[in-house]
């Protein structure tokens, strides 16, 4: 069950959430790719992947954790970002949700410096007075 959960940062394609279970913290990003998935974007080396005209966009939704994470949170995890994504998934976009033990921060800051050129310290502090922060 999850204990807390918190949207840090909303932009028009990218999305941050804090998200507790018990002790242990999370960051889940979900990102607008803008693009359909691809073979390599499912990570799994033995899957069979038809491309599926339907599946027009492809949306990400990626957690990090410093710690391990633990086997009773990943489907609690999971969960949770389809809740999320749902609407995505029902106009026909392809949503994987990944799991990585990496420095949330860290990670986070190179997803935002990667696709717009700065990172969440950099936002100016009238851009936080809205829903949206673009």
């Amino acid at each position: 069950m999850i204990n807390y959960f918190k949207r840090k940062i909303r932009l028009r394609d990218f999305e941050v959430w804090d998200v507790r279970i018990g002790d242990q913290q999370y960051a889940l990003a979900i990102l607008d790719e803008f693009r359909p998935a691809t073979f390599d974007d499912f990570e799994i080396p033995d899957l069979i992947y038809e491309e599926d005209d339907q599946r027009a966009n492809y949306v990400s939704a990626t957690y990090f954790s410093d710690e391990a994470v633990k086997d009773e949170h990943k489907e609690i995890l999971r969960e949770f970002a389809q809740m999320l994504t749902e609407h995505l998934a029902l106009a026909h976009c392809e949503v994987i949700i990944k799991i990585y033990q990496e420095n949330p921060e860290k990670a986070i800051e190179q997803m935002m410096l990667t696709k717009y050129g700065f990172k969440e310290s950099d936002m100016p502090l009238d851009k936080l007075l809205h829903l949206n922060q673009e």
